[in-house]
């Protein structure tokens, strides 16, 4: 029996009667272990429907069910914890879409934290177009990141890295679904390494230019 259906076992007998407790291993007992475990085993499903009834429990194929009811689609290159957070949010993705808020938070959630340029800063005439720079919070979007497990950096090269295959496709996916319908995205700048790791105050902060270098990804 599982644990469940043990417990279900466990609180059927507490509704007998003092002293009316059946002996263990006879047939009454038999009976009341095989109504426990039959209500024990209909709880368990009860919870497993009802955990697909939940982004942030149910399967895949759940996850793209509820996704599917909200008018949401996972794109090519997605993680699925990332996609999961969108689905969950996503009253809150619907209410801010097309803002610059909704942008940033549309971003976070897939696992990229962004800062956001409005050209019209620059120039009125080019006023809804917009600059994105993109620091990752998920490793495994890019390749061949340095070795510092060891101390030293892999192949003897500064910061070595790539992006991930699925990132110049994902990246232009997600702000098409999220960004004003009028604006246009002007440019849109990776940066493979931790977010203003090098701006501390100190005497690494010389206003230099420090690799990994940005990737121009549209």
């Amino acid at each position: 029996m599982t644990p469940l259906q043990e417990a279900a076992y466990r609180h059927l007998l507490s509704l007998l009667p003092p002293g009316r407790y059946p002996r263990e291993g006879g047939a009454a007992d038999g009976l009341v272990r095989m109504l426990g475990g039959l209500e024990g085993k209909l709880v368990e499903e009860v919870l497993a429907v009802l955990a697909e009834t939940f982004p942030q429990s149910a399967s895949k194929e759940g996850l793209g069910e509820l996704a599917l009811g909200r008018g949401m689609r996972l794109l090519p290159g997605e993680y699925l914890d990332a996609f999961r957070e969108r689905v969950r949010l996503a009253r809150v993705f619907w209410e801010k879409a097309g803002t610059l808020p909704g942008v940033l938070l549309w971003l976070r959630v897939a696992g990229y934290r962004a800062t956001i340029w409005e050209h019209y800063h620059d120039d009125p005439a080019i006023w809804a177009e917009f600059s994105v720079y993109l620091w990752l919070e998920i490793a495994a979007y890019t390749t061949d990141r340095w070795d510092d497990g060891v101390g030293s950096w892999d192949d003897d090269t500064p910061w070595d890295y790539q992006l991930a295959a699925t990132e110049l496709s994902r990246i232009p996916n997600l702000l098409r679904e999220v960004k004003p319908a009028h604006a246009r995205v002007r440019r849109v700048w990776y940066i493979a390494g931790p977010f203003d790791a090098w701006d501390d105050g100190g005497t690494w902060d010389d206003g230099g230019v420090w690799n990994p270098e940005p990737i121009q990804v549209v």
